[in-house]
């Protein structure tokens, strides 16, 4: 005799369909400690005395029974860890720790809190996944979810270089290169990761654009589709408006069920990027 299925919303059955594994959402990857508290104790009083990390930086707290789901909650959302992130629906939003992070070209954080605000639990016609990544490290391993952040600085170099090589030796890329007196940037090997106007001691380097490049319809999984980046370098101010119109076109033109990249490509991806339209 197969156990009936248990549904209950943020929840995910366990193997011993007895169980449920309670999902939190936490904000930009970052727990205070009133929030680890009182997850330490509702996984004492309610579980086994141990919670997990998910690789959406979340918690989860497994062996829940279905009837205290609602008590959890309750209690959870008083320290802001809705007990959520399953469905089809906006997924929690993953960002690196660029805020903080050496490498960082921008607050992730902060974008990542403006992105919650607005689209976290929005239901769609299937999951949606989004991950910003504070620099071309990528660290967050951007470009397998439906809509990604990646940080960008297009360097440009003034005349009032002193050739002193630095950015020369910083350059993963080896893009800068010193030639009869002069140093250049091949701009097919830049990374636009920043590097070079970090190091540069004259102040010689700044960029031409800072931003996000917007990588669309990416998924991982059995099936898993590299996202297409949409042409240029989006100021991190028009972020939001951007994932904004994303997330509309998703919602005027996919069948239910069907994950953003298989609406592009069904669509025709190649069509789309012309139709987004953001004021730079």
């Amino acid at each position: 005799m197969t156990t009936p299925k248990i549904k209950q919303p943020g929840c995910i059955e366990q193997r011993d369909s007895n169980y449920l594994t309670l999902r939190t959402r936490v904000l930009a990857g970052l727990l205070s400690c009133e929030q680890m508290a009182e997850l330490m104790k509702v996984a004492e009083e309610y579980g086994r005395g141990v919670v997990q990390l998910t690789s959406r930086v979340g918690v989860e707290i497994p062996w829940i029974k279905a009837e205290d789901v609602k008590a959890i909650s309750t209690r959870l959302a008083k320290v802001n860890l809705p007990v959520s992130g399953t469905g089809s629906t906006v997924r929690a939003i993953v960002a690196c720790k660029g805020t903080t992070c050496k490498n960082g070209l921008f607050d992730t954080q902060q974008l990542c809190r403006e992105l919650d605000q607005k689209f976290f639990g929005k239901k769609l016609s299937a999951k949606f996944k989004m991950r910003i990544a504070g620099c071309p490290n990528n660290c967050v391993m951007g470009r397998t979810n439906d809509l990604d952040f990646i940080g960008q600085c297009v360097p440009h170099i003034s005349d009032s270089c002193s050739l002193c090589g630095s950015c020369v030796e910083v350059c993963p890329g080896k893009a800068i290169r010193e030639k009869e007196g002069a140093i250049t940037i091949i701009r097919s090997q830049c990374f636009n990761c920043g590097k070079c106007a970090m190091v540069c001691p004259e102040g010689a380097i700044s960029s031409i654009e800072q931003g996000v490049a917007v990588f669309i319809g990416g998924k991982f999984g059995k099936q898993y589709r590299i996202g297409q980046r949409i042409e240029g370098v989006f100021p991190i101010e028009k972020a939001v408006e951007v994932a904004d119109r994303l997330i509309r076109y998703y919602e005027d033109h996919a069948k239910p069920g069907e994950r953003f990249g298989d609406t592009l490509d069904r669509v025709g991806v190649d069509r789309f990027p012309n139709r987004l339209t953001v004021r730079q």
